[in-house]
Protein backbone atom coordinates (compact mmCIF):
# COMPACT_ATOMS: atom_id res chain seq x y z
CA UNK A 1 0.00 0.00 0.00
CA UNK A 2 1.34 3.35 -0.62
CA UNK A 3 0.01 6.94 0.26
CA UNK A 4 0.40 9.70 -1.60
CA UNK A 5 -0.48 13.58 -0.43
CA UNK A 6 -1.45 16.39 -3.33
CA UNK A 7 -0.73 19.67 -0.23
CA UNK A 8 -2.46 22.50 -2.10
CA UNK A 9 -3.40 26.28 -1.01
CA UNK A 10 -6.67 25.01 1.35
CA UNK A 11 -6.86 21.49 1.37
CA UNK A 12 -4.94 18.37 1.12
CA UNK A 13 -6.28 15.39 -0.67
CA UNK A 14 -4.48 11.92 0.61
CA UNK A 15 -5.06 8.77 -1.76
CA UNK A 16 -4.56 5.20 -1.13
CA UNK A 17 -3.07 2.82 -4.15
CA UNK A 18 -2.63 -0.96 -3.96
CA UNK A 19 -2.12 -3.00 -7.26
CA UNK A 20 -4.39 -0.98 -9.21
CA UNK A 21 -3.98 2.61 -11.63
CA UNK A 22 -6.35 4.58 -9.83
CA UNK A 23 -6.94 5.00 -5.97
CA UNK A 24 -8.73 2.44 -4.14
CA UNK A 25 -9.37 5.59 -1.46
CA UNK A 26 -9.50 9.41 -1.14
CA UNK A 27 -10.12 11.69 1.55
CA UNK A 28 -9.97 15.59 1.72
CA UNK A 29 -9.49 17.91 4.23
CA UNK A 30 -8.64 21.28 5.34
CA UNK A 31 -5.22 22.77 5.83
CA UNK A 32 -6.21 23.55 9.36
CA UNK A 33 -7.74 19.86 10.10
CA UNK A 34 -5.14 17.71 9.16
CA UNK A 35 -5.92 15.50 12.53
CA UNK A 36 -9.29 14.54 10.45
CA UNK A 37 -7.14 12.07 8.19
CA UNK A 38 -7.85 8.82 8.55
CA UNK A 39 -5.28 6.25 8.60
CA UNK A 40 -6.10 3.69 6.59
CA UNK A 41 -5.50 0.01 8.03
CA UNK A 42 -2.58 -1.83 6.46
CA UNK A 43 1.11 -1.20 6.26
CA UNK A 44 2.28 1.44 4.31
CA UNK A 45 5.17 1.32 2.29
CA UNK A 46 5.51 5.05 1.83
CA UNK A 47 3.84 8.81 2.16
CA UNK A 48 4.75 10.50 -1.26
CA UNK A 49 3.82 13.86 -0.63
CA UNK A 50 3.59 16.56 -3.56
CA UNK A 51 3.46 20.17 -2.05
CA UNK A 52 2.84 23.69 -3.19
CA UNK A 53 2.26 25.24 0.05
CA UNK A 54 5.69 24.24 2.23
CA UNK A 55 4.50 25.22 5.89
CA UNK A 56 1.76 23.09 5.27
CA UNK A 57 3.82 20.34 3.90
CA UNK A 58 6.15 20.69 6.99
CA UNK A 59 2.83 20.11 9.03
CA UNK A 60 1.70 16.96 7.03
CA UNK A 61 5.28 15.22 8.03
CA UNK A 62 4.53 16.00 11.69
CA UNK A 63 1.71 14.69 11.08
CA UNK A 64 2.82 11.76 9.56
CA UNK A 65 5.30 11.38 12.00
CA UNK A 66 2.55 10.48 14.64
CA UNK A 67 0.18 9.11 12.76
CA UNK A 68 2.21 6.96 10.26
CA UNK A 69 5.38 4.62 10.74
CA UNK A 70 6.52 4.99 6.94
CA UNK A 71 8.82 7.04 4.90
CA UNK A 72 7.67 10.31 3.91
CA UNK A 73 9.08 11.53 0.49
CA UNK A 74 8.61 14.56 -1.26
CA UNK A 75 8.72 15.06 -4.84
CA UNK A 76 11.96 17.18 -5.33
CA UNK A 77 13.65 17.22 -1.59
CA UNK A 78 13.83 13.44 -1.75
CA UNK A 79 11.97 11.92 -4.64
CA UNK A 80 13.50 12.97 -8.52
CA UNK A 81 11.28 14.10 -11.10
CA UNK A 82 10.85 11.54 -14.03
CA UNK A 83 10.86 14.20 -16.57
CA UNK A 84 13.39 16.58 -18.10
CA UNK A 85 13.04 20.38 -18.21
CA UNK A 86 12.89 23.14 -21.43
CA UNK A 87 13.27 26.10 -18.14
CA UNK A 88 16.13 27.54 -16.73
CA UNK A 89 14.85 27.08 -13.05
CA UNK A 90 12.31 23.82 -12.77
CA UNK A 91 12.60 24.15 -9.08
CA UNK A 92 10.10 27.18 -9.26
CA UNK A 93 7.64 25.02 -11.35
CA UNK A 94 4.98 23.82 -8.90
CA UNK A 95 4.76 20.14 -7.79
CA UNK A 96 1.01 19.79 -8.74
CA UNK A 97 1.98 20.62 -12.49
CA UNK A 98 4.81 17.94 -12.16
CA UNK A 99 2.64 15.37 -11.04
CA UNK A 100 0.25 15.94 -13.55
CA UNK A 101 2.90 16.11 -16.56
CA UNK A 102 4.57 12.69 -14.97
CA UNK A 103 0.66 10.97 -14.89
CA UNK A 104 -0.42 12.36 -18.35
CA UNK A 105 2.82 11.56 -19.82
CA UNK A 106 2.45 7.63 -18.53
CA UNK A 107 -0.93 7.76 -19.61
CA UNK A 108 -0.64 8.65 -23.38
CA UNK A 109 3.13 7.69 -23.73
CA UNK A 110 3.10 10.51 -25.76
CA UNK A 111 2.46 14.01 -23.62
CA UNK A 112 0.21 16.11 -24.13
CA UNK A 113 -1.31 18.83 -22.10
CA UNK A 114 -3.02 18.55 -18.67
CA UNK A 115 -5.50 21.31 -17.25
CA UNK A 116 -5.99 21.87 -13.52
CA UNK A 117 -9.25 23.63 -12.71
CA UNK A 118 -8.36 24.44 -8.87
CA UNK A 119 -7.79 27.33 -6.90
CA UNK A 120 -5.65 28.49 -9.89
CA UNK A 121 -6.68 27.15 -13.55
CA UNK A 122 -2.68 25.60 -14.58
CA UNK A 123 -2.03 24.31 -18.07
CA UNK A 124 1.22 21.81 -18.14
CA UNK A 125 2.44 20.69 -21.62
CA UNK A 126 4.63 17.38 -21.58
CA UNK A 127 6.75 16.10 -24.97
CA UNK A 128 6.21 12.80 -26.10
CA UNK A 129 9.93 12.14 -25.09
CA UNK A 130 9.02 13.30 -21.38
CA UNK A 131 10.23 16.87 -21.47
CA UNK A 132 8.29 19.32 -19.30
CA UNK A 133 7.38 22.38 -21.75
CA UNK A 134 5.70 24.99 -19.88
CA UNK A 135 2.47 25.74 -19.34
CA UNK A 136 0.18 28.82 -18.19
CA UNK A 137 -1.45 30.09 -14.89
CA UNK A 138 -4.26 31.97 -14.41
CA UNK A 139 -7.54 32.51 -11.99
CA UNK A 140 -9.34 29.85 -11.25
CA UNK A 141 -12.82 29.93 -10.45
CA UNK A 142 -13.76 30.76 -7.12
CA UNK A 143 -11.02 32.66 -6.82
CA UNK A 144 -12.48 35.03 -9.62
CA UNK A 145 -15.57 35.09 -7.85
CA UNK A 146 -14.31 36.08 -4.67
CA UNK A 147 -12.10 39.27 -6.66
CA UNK A 148 -15.32 40.46 -8.31
CA UNK A 149 -16.99 40.76 -4.66
CA UNK A 150 -13.82 42.18 -3.22
CA UNK A 151 -13.19 44.75 -5.84
CA UNK A 152 -16.35 46.11 -6.53
CA UNK A 153 -18.80 47.89 -4.35
CA UNK A 154 -21.92 45.99 -5.60
CA UNK A 155 -21.30 43.01 -6.82
CA UNK A 156 -22.38 40.10 -5.02
CA UNK A 157 -20.27 36.90 -4.43
CA UNK A 158 -21.60 34.19 -6.46
CA UNK A 159 -21.18 30.11 -6.34
CA UNK A 160 -20.65 29.92 -10.01
CA UNK A 161 -19.77 26.23 -9.69
CA UNK A 162 -23.72 26.04 -8.45
CA UNK A 163 -25.05 27.98 -11.08
CA UNK A 164 -26.11 27.70 -14.63
CA UNK A 165 -24.87 30.00 -17.34
CA UNK A 166 -27.35 31.72 -19.79
CA UNK A 167 -28.16 35.48 -21.51
CA UNK A 168 -30.29 37.33 -18.25
CA UNK A 169 -30.69 40.58 -16.82
CA UNK A 170 -29.81 39.38 -13.54
CA UNK A 171 -26.44 39.79 -11.71
CA UNK A 172 -25.89 37.04 -10.41
CA UNK A 173 -26.89 35.01 -13.50
CA UNK A 174 -24.37 37.04 -15.36
CA UNK A 175 -21.26 36.79 -13.14
CA UNK A 176 -21.79 33.10 -13.30
CA UNK A 177 -21.77 33.50 -16.99
CA UNK A 178 -18.74 35.21 -17.25
CA UNK A 179 -16.77 33.20 -14.91
CA UNK A 180 -18.13 29.73 -16.80
CA UNK A 181 -18.44 30.42 -20.00
CA UNK A 182 -14.91 32.86 -19.67
CA UNK A 183 -12.84 30.39 -17.97
CA UNK A 184 -13.99 27.60 -20.05
CA UNK A 185 -13.11 29.39 -23.07
CA UNK A 186 -9.74 30.89 -21.61
CA UNK A 187 -8.74 27.28 -21.21
CA UNK A 188 -9.77 26.25 -24.85
CA UNK A 189 -7.78 29.33 -26.01
CA UNK A 190 -4.24 28.21 -24.31
CA UNK A 191 -5.30 24.81 -25.31
CA UNK A 192 -5.43 25.47 -29.26
CA UNK A 193 -2.24 27.80 -28.53
CA UNK A 194 -0.21 24.85 -27.39
CA UNK A 195 -1.74 22.47 -29.23
CA UNK A 196 -0.82 24.31 -32.33
CA UNK A 197 3.02 24.71 -30.31
CA UNK A 198 3.43 20.83 -30.03
CA UNK A 199 2.16 20.18 -34.02
CA UNK A 200 5.02 22.51 -35.01
CA UNK A 201 6.85 20.04 -33.63
CA UNK A 202 5.06 16.80 -35.86
CA UNK A 203 3.70 15.60 -32.56
CA UNK A 204 0.12 15.69 -33.74
CA UNK A 205 -2.99 16.58 -32.23
CA UNK A 206 -1.89 16.22 -28.22
CA UNK A 207 -4.20 14.35 -25.68
CA UNK A 208 -5.62 16.78 -22.88
CA UNK A 209 -6.92 15.21 -19.72
CA UNK A 210 -8.44 17.90 -17.28
CA UNK A 211 -8.39 17.59 -13.27
CA UNK A 212 -9.33 19.70 -10.02
CA UNK A 213 -11.86 20.43 -7.97
CA UNK A 214 -13.74 22.87 -10.29
CA UNK A 215 -12.91 20.22 -13.63
CA UNK A 216 -16.93 18.97 -13.61
CA UNK A 217 -17.99 22.71 -13.35
CA UNK A 218 -16.10 24.00 -15.79
CA UNK A 219 -15.40 21.42 -18.69
CA UNK A 220 -18.71 20.94 -19.65
CA UNK A 221 -18.33 24.32 -21.08
CA UNK A 222 -15.22 23.50 -22.90
CA UNK A 223 -14.56 22.39 -26.57
CA UNK A 224 -11.40 21.89 -26.09
CA UNK A 225 -10.80 19.76 -22.84
CA UNK A 226 -13.44 17.12 -22.44
CA UNK A 227 -11.66 14.34 -20.92
CA UNK A 228 -11.89 14.44 -16.84
CA UNK A 229 -9.11 12.67 -14.96
CA UNK A 230 -10.09 13.37 -11.45
CA UNK A 231 -7.06 11.84 -9.93
CA UNK A 232 -4.22 12.61 -12.00
CA UNK A 233 -2.18 15.14 -9.61
CA UNK A 234 -2.67 11.51 -7.18
CA UNK A 235 -1.03 9.42 -9.95
CA UNK A 236 1.83 11.65 -10.97
CA UNK A 237 3.13 11.08 -7.69
CA UNK A 238 2.33 7.64 -7.34
CA UNK A 239 4.50 7.65 -10.90
CA UNK A 240 7.17 9.24 -9.11
CA UNK A 241 7.66 6.90 -6.58
CA UNK A 242 7.37 3.89 -9.12
CA UNK A 243 10.01 5.84 -11.30
CA UNK A 244 12.61 6.36 -8.66
CA UNK A 245 15.95 5.60 -8.79
CA UNK A 246 16.59 1.64 -7.19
Amino acid sequence: MLLVANVGNTHVRLGVFEEGEEPVATQAVALGSLDALRVPDGVAEGLVVGSVNPPAAARLREWAGKALRCPVLELRAELPVPLRFACDEPGRIGADRIANAIALHARTGRGGIAVDFGTAISLAVVSPDGVFLGGAIAPGLAMSARALHADTALLPLVDAAAAAPALSCRTETAIATGLLWGLAGLADRLVERFAEQLAEGGTGVPPVLATGGDAAALVPFCRRVHAIAPHLTLEGLRQAYLQRPR
